[in-house]
């Protein structure tokens, strides 16, 4: 039996009400001059949830664009560090399409797994995430082919699904429980029934997104392809832009910048993309990747042969922003399914 509830549209709303006014921060989907972007609402009325994707994917929320880390000033006999002080308020991540979700628990695994970083973890702690199962599916989706669904659960502590102008949601960790707990016995239980409802609208949805899957096997072929003279045709078309790495729900890398002088100044992390000509530029000018073809099959094994030889899944989650968003129409999956048929010929 799953631990759920059916919320006519009323309830759900009074629910996001109460989480609005239990002091809580709540990101929602909103529309933003003309984007839709996650974005801190004061009002129900400002979450859109019938959406496709928004432009942005909600990972700023756990792992800013930009964050001070430290602050620095010399005194007349010691040097002074700062730190910068923790946002004490909880937040609720709401209406999370199930690849954004997956996304963070691959940013999950980056941050956390092994020697936590302090940053990441301090918001994570603080942080709640309820996604939205999909009712339909966009043509640049491929949740699918990379071990995703668009009724996923992966890095969700709640799920809402549209049902028959209803709302089913599930609780799946315990801080799912703990969000909805003051309210949830005014709830109606949901059935074994309208679950299986659920699960078919899934299967539909599944059969709208036209991509077969990547074999998980595929990763030691990749691996064993590095050397292949197609990364050379495929990456020359690569304009180096970074726009990939900046919309994706799941992309970690980073810079470090100091900024001050002798006697103040601070350290910041800022968004970097391994697409960039200066990400693995040395000191002495000597840069071991030195063209953008390099760089490209770079981000395609990272996210399709490293992480998942060591962590088991694609670090892609098929969102499919990348494809949309590039300027000169690289697909990231396609790349992928050729290099892949190209080793193998």
């Amino acid at each position: 039996m799953i631990l759920g509830w059916r919320l006519t549209d009323a309830e759900r709303r009074e629910w996001l009400e109460r989480l609005l006014g239990s002091g809580r921060r709540v990101v929602a989907p909103t529309r933003d001059g003309g984007l839709l972007l996650f974005r801190p609402i004061a009002s129900p009325d400002e979450a859109v949830l019938d959406y496709g994707n928004t432009r942005w994917s909600p990972k700023e929320h756990l792992f800013p664009r930009a964050e001070e880390l430290f602050s620095y000033r010399l005194t007349a006999d010691e040097v002074k560090l700062e730190q910068r002080a923790p946002d004490a308020v909880e937040q609720v991540l709401f209406g999370l399409r199930p690849c954004d979700a997956a996304g963070l628990a691959r940013l999950d695994s980056v941050f956390l797994d092994g020697a936590p970083d302090a940053s990441y973890a301090e918001r994570r702690s603080r942080t709640f995430t309820v996604s939205l199962a999909c009712d339909s599916a966009r043509p640049e989706c491929f949740c699918t082919a990379v071990g995703g669904s668009p009724g996923g659960t992966d890095g969700s502590d709640l799920q809402l699904v549209h049902l028959d102008g209803s709302w089913l949601l599930r609780a799946l960790t315990d801080k799912g429980v703990q969000l909805v707990e003051t309210v949830s016995a005014l709830w109606e239980q949901a059935t074994d029934e309208d679950w299986a409802a659920a699960k078919e609208c899934q299967r539909a949805v599944e059969e709208e997104i036209a991509r077969t899957p990547l074999a998980a096997e595929w990763a030691g072929v990749l691996d064993g392809a590095f050397g292949h003279p197609l990364w050379a045709a495929v990456g020359e078309r690569c304009l180096g832009c970074g726009v990939c790495a900046y919309v994706c729900p799941s992309c970690s890398c980073f810079d470090v910048d100091d900024n001050g002088s002798a006697f103040c100044g601070t350290r910041c992390r800022l968004w970097d993309s391994c697409g960039f000509a200066s990400f693995t530029k040395h000191a002495s000018g000597h840069n071991p990747r030195p063209d953008q073809p390099s760089r490209y099959r770079q981000r395609v094994l990272h996210k399709f042969a490293y992480y998942p030889l060591e962590h088991g899944s694609f670090m892609c989650v098929g969102c499919g922003r990348c494809t949309v968003l590039c300027p000169v129409g690289l697909d990231i999956q396609q790349t992928v399914r050729r290099v892949v048929e190209e080793a193998l010929a």
